[in-house]
């Protein structure tokens, strides 16, 4: 099974378009007859650790924005996560805010869980309050 989690607040433009983007993939699975399962949240927690390590995750996909960094970063991007025994910096730390690669490291650590992992990720520009998205994020 596919475990997708997207994140963003909807409430704040074009951070919702993660949890849009996340909708997509649940639809483009479910059109390919593969078995998928959609979490949305505001922002990544340990709780989704117990979502991740279980038995039938054969992959994870994290949907998110992403600020776009020129005119040219319009697309959106799939990069690979890679599995890690050790956090670097400050991403180990449980605090307000977890990355992916934490999410993973935990899984890995707590529950002998490594399954294959993504960042998908739509630009964005406007972080403001309110619903509506830029249209560089196509998603609205």
């Amino acid at each position: 099974m596919i475990l997708i989690i997207g994140y963003g607040n909807s409430l704040r433009q074009d951070d919702g378009a993660g949890l849009k983007l996340a909708d997509l993939l649940a639809l483009a699975c479910h059109q390919s007859q593969l078995q998928a399962r959609q979490l949305q949240v505001q922002q990544l927690a340990t709780e989704l650790v117990l979502d991740i390590a279980q038995p039938d995750v054969q992959a994870v996909i994290f949907a998110d924005t992403r600020a776009m960094a020129s005119d040219t970063d319009a697309c959106v991007q799939i990069k690979p996560l890679p599995i890690n025994r050790k956090p670097s910096g400050n991403k180990g730390v449980v605090g307000h805010y977890l990355s992916p690669e934490t999410l993973l490291l935990y899984a890995s650590v707590l529950y002998d869980r490594q399954p294959s992992s993504w960042l998908a990720t739509v630009p964005g520009s406007n972080f403001g309050h309110g619903e509506t998205m830029s249209d560089i994020t196509w998603l609205a």
